[in-house]
């Protein structure tokens, strides 16, 4: 019985490293779609690939650099997606704008804020103390910088530090609204429907423009 048993299990799968490791993450993704990223470990993840505890410590050596793998795949997903976002900006005739580069960045993070994976692997790492001094986020978080030089050069009259305060802000406006409209909306006893919902990029581009304007006037007075 034991026999048959062994051999009525499935062929192993032969993988390159990089495949193996892509399938783990996978299998990671999917288990921290369901669970916060502390209250599972390697056995879990483990179990949902098919594979060996020891396969997974191959790759990734310990539980925390499996989590870190796969918030970083995500960050660089997100990158990608924002220079694709971007692109169209810097190929059109007329160089762009702040506002066309601002606007593409927060498409771009509106987009990928409501994705619970995402969301569950940054408390995580915040949570955990990993960000405490930015060193977790300083290589997998290059795109803001590239967006920041963008910026630099389709502004030349606001300063490094105020564009910088436009992209934070950006980030976490469209952050919070994409993940909290629905309680936000409650708490504003607009149950039926969430506020500013189809003017809220508008709203928010006007008020980072305003923001601009007024460092501008104050820069002059100077």
């Amino acid at each position: 019985m034991k026999r048959a048993a062994r051999l009525a299990k499935k062929p192993r799968i032969r993988r390159t490293p990089e495949e193996a490791r892509t399938h783990i993450l996978d299998a990671a993704d999917r288990v921290f779609a369901e669970h916060l990223p502390d209250v599972v470990g390697l056995k879990e993840i483990a179990r949902e690939a098919g594979v060996s505890h020891a396969l997974v410590t191959h790759y990734f050596k310990t539980y925390d650099g499996l989590v870190e793998a796969a918030l970083e795949r995500r960050i660089v997903r997100l990158r990608d997606a924002l220079i694709v976002e971007l692109a169209p900006a810097f190929t059109s005739e007329r160089p762009p704008s702040t506002k066309d580069l601002l606007a593409a960045y927060r498409r771009t993070i509106g987009m990928n804020a409501a994705d619970p994976v995402t969301t569950r692997l940054m408390i995580w790492a915040m949570m955990g103390g990993r960000a405490k001094h930015g060193s977790f986020f300083v290589h997998r978080l290059q795109g803001l910088k590239l967006l920041a030089d963008a910026l630099e050069k389709s502004s030349p009259t606001a300063s490094r530090e105020d564009l910088e305060f436009c992209i934070v802000a950006s980030m976490a406006i469209t952050t919070v609204w994409r993940l909290g409209a629905p309680m936000l909306s409650g708490a504003l006893g607009r149950h039926d429907s969430p506020p500013f919902e189809g003017t809220f990029e508008e709203r928010t581009a006007e008020m980072i423009d305003a923001y601009l304007d007024a460092r501008a006037r104050r820069k002059r007075r100077a």
